[in-house]
């Protein structure tokens, strides 16, 4: 039955698009000139780094640094501190994709990957700070603001989500396969290539999903306000963060609540990054709906974080 449930949500998907080709043929389009606009020139180069960076042995001297205390605030495997540190670097989703290659390895477990994808789950400071503060919001103060608030969010969420203490294993920290010189510029930037086109197939998808979900709406009635409110942010916010940005911006409002929406929308990340990130973990048993939770709590954190400091500096 489930299965059939997801075949004609698929269906109706299929006919929509038959009938307004053009219509939802913008709506990709506006998504991938979206992602190459403001989210590819953030994240190619620390796709690209930080896989030569764990090509070379990075990741034993940052989990050997940060994995004890990592380890004694939630509970999981040092090495889960290597995943942390990746994705605050690189934004989204390379927390994610850390965290399989782990339990791939059998460095992790389950649960470790669970607890670890409350706090390992973070945007990248040059999409924040770049594309967001920058070039959308156009207050690189407001960026600071909306980052700082961004990673103290995803820290408390980590101890929301792994209360349930268990007790620090000793793990040691693998040695990862060094990569050899003469491929490792090659290799590097042919992952970070397929990465990329991932993430920039999810956004396309969610952008058609969100004029998709608003055509239906209007069609049945629904009085819905396309842009300029801040109901239309929430609601882009919902499949993708950098559109959802792009409708704050425009609302108007105060610069501390323009950061608590901001932030709250980079926090959760929007359909696309939840897609990312079980696209990953997914193979650990870590379901959607687990993931929808601990985005919907890091996002609530991070509002009223945003709120308060911004209220104070900005």
């Amino acid at each position: 039955m489930r299965v059939g449930k997801t075949a004609f949500f698929i269906f109706v998907l299929l006919v929509l698009m038959l009938l307004a080709p053009s219509r939802y043929f913008e709506s990709v389009r506006d998504g991938v000139l979206l992602f190459t606009a403001s989210v590819l020139p953030s994240m190619l180069p620390y796709f690209f780094f930080t896989k030569i960076f764990t090509s070379v042995g990075g990741a034993e001297g940052i989990s050997g640094t940060l994995g004890k205390p990592i380890s004694k605030a939630y509970g999981v495997s040092p090495i889960c501190g290597y995943a942390f540190v990746m994705s605050l670097l690189s934004g989204y989703p390379v927390g994610a994709r850390v965290l399989a290659d782990l339990y791939e390895k059998g460095c992790i477990d389950r649960e470790d990957v669970l607890c670890a994808s409350s706090f390992a789950s973070t945007s990248g400071s040059m999409f924040v700070l770049g594309s967001v503060g920058s070039a959308i919001l156009g207050n690189v103060k407001m960026g600071w603001v909306i980052l700082i608030c961004h990673y103290v969010g995803a820290i408390l969420n980590g101890f929301l989500f792994c209360l349930q203490k268990r007790k620090t294993k000793k793990v040691i920290v693998p040695s990862l396969p060094v990569t050899p010189a003469d491929n490792l510029l090659s290799d590097a930037m042919y992952e970070s290539v397929l990465s990329l086109a991932l993430v920039g197939g999810f956004i396309a998808v969610t952008n058609l999903l969100a004029d998709m979900t608003t055509d239906v709406l209007v069609f049945f009635g629904a009085t819905f306000p396309r842009e300029g409110s801040v109901f239309a942010g929430v609601f882009f916010s919902f499949f993708e963060v950098t559109r959802g940005c792009v409708v704050f911006s425009g609302c108007g409002l105060p610069a501390c609540f323009t950061a608590a929406f901001a932030g709250a929308a980079i926090s959760f990340g929007g359909l696309s990054v939840i897609f990312q990130t079980v696209a990953f973990i997914g193979k650990a048993g870590v379901s959607v709906g687990k993931i929808l939770l601990r985005k919907t709590a890091q996002a609530v954190l991070t509002f009223l974080l945003c709120l308060g400091v911004g209220f104070l500096v900005l």
